[in-house]
């Protein structure tokens, strides 16, 4: 089974994949980018553009193409297109399609969610996007530029056969591989029989299904009957993309609840075993690995959270924020944000994360945070 960091808008930046791949990363297959927006401008925003220039990946070092997944959010197949040839350019293998994300200012402009309203219209989109890709056609992009990225893509294919002479390996396309994350609808489960037929048509590289409907948001239990439906939808009707679940892993009891109610056991060399024609090949984690930075790790049978080793992380994302944003309090900010889950494990600990909230220096912050690990059981 393979285990994917969440993409969280704001929160799963460069700096927290960094610090978090140094101290627990070493189960976590893949981390996802927060969504970066294609806009009709062909230009992305600077700081959605740093968070995934390649340099900025420094704990990845040469596998971050593979260890690293850029989340696109688009509402058309030429501004999707345009940006996933992007992130080719900067090296990357695959790319995410958005089509979970639940906010009224990403589903008013008929993104994220908002797509999946309308099959119909989805369909065509990803019938565009796909022909573009199997005929490695460049569509989109900044107009009048057809030369310049005849350019680009003539230089990159002669980097490709360079490579092809030293280790017989070439991708001459300009496009990486694309996945798409999705949720069972909008506002019904019933109608993922939809979504899964329209995405049967098409060789996406993986299918990951939050079991949760748009209208659900993130409360509520995952809806574990309904994934399991979808699943089944899919692949009878062709689709043999990988499958990956997404939906309330904190624990490994919600773990073993998930694999029991799909009629999936797991063997010793924790592989997926398929018993009921429902097959998961990885589960992504979001606000459970904020929660609990280790949980991949236990997980996997591996050693519970420490509170020294939860201290060293907090420590090294201050840190890593005080060089992404300006001033301490901003940096406060952000870690009050990283807060509002690890808070979880300490007991009887209403004065000290008050003191941890109130902090607006460096020295007030660090203060609060030893007296919370001094004072406080850990569980």
């Amino acid at each position: 089974m393979k285990y994917y960091f969440a993409p969280m808008e704001g929160i799963t930046l460069y700096p927290l994949r960094n610090v978090h791949r140094e101290v627990f990363g070493a189960g976590v297959d893949k981390y996802y980018t927060p969504f970066l927006t294609a806009s009709h401008t062909f230009h992305f925003k600077n700081r959605e553009k740093k968070d995934v220039l390649p340099e900025k990946q420094s704990a990845f070092m040469e596998d971050f193409a593979t260890c690293i997944e850029p989340q696109i959010m688009a509402g058309n197949a030429e501004n999707f297109l345009w940006a996933a040839r992007e992130m080719k350019k900067l090296g990357y293998q695959g790319v995410n399609l958005n089509l979970g994300c639940p906010a009224p200012t990403v589903v008013n402009r008929h993104k994220g969610s908002g797509l999946l309203q309308d099959p119909v219209y989805l369909d065509k989109m990803l019938a565009e996007i796909f022909e573009a890709v199997s005929e490695n056609e460049i569509v989109g992009g900044k107009p009048f530029n057809k030369k310049r990225d005849e350019e680009d893509l003539q230089a990159r294919q002669a980097e490709a056969s360079e490579r092809l002479l030293s280790d017989c390996k070439s991708d001459m396309s300009v496009y990486p591989e694309i996945s798409l994350k999705t949720r069972l609808g909008f506002s019904d489960p019933s109608e993922a029989k939809e979504l899964m037929k329209v995405y049967a048509k098409y060789p996406i590289k993986e299918l990951t299904i939050h079991a949760r409907v748009r209208e659900d948001y993130y409360a509520g239990q995952a809806r574990i009957k309904d994934f399991k439906r979808a699943v089944e939808v899919y692949r009878e009707c062709g689709g043999n993309a990988e499958i990956c679940y997404n939906g309330n892993i904190n624990s490994i009891q919600d773990l073993e609840t998930l694999l029991n109610e799909l009629g999936i056991e797991k063997d010793k060399g924790d592989q997926a075993i398929d018993a009921n024609s429902i097959c998961i090949s990885s589960i992504m984690v979001g606000r459970g690995l904020l929660s609990n930075p280790a949980l991949v790790r236990e997980l996997k049978g591996g050693e519970k959270l420490q509170p020294k080793e939860l201290k060293t992380y907090l420590r090294k994302l201050y840190d890593a924020y005080s060089e992404y944003i300006p001033e301490d309090r901003n940096v406060i900010f952000k870690m009050l944000e990283h807060w509002a889950f690890p808070h979880v494990h300490f007991k009887d600990c209403d004065k000290q994360l008050k003191a941890i909230r109130k902090s607006r220096s460096k020295g007030e912050y660090y203060a609060a945070v030893n007296d919370i690990f001094a004072k406080c059981e850990f569980r």
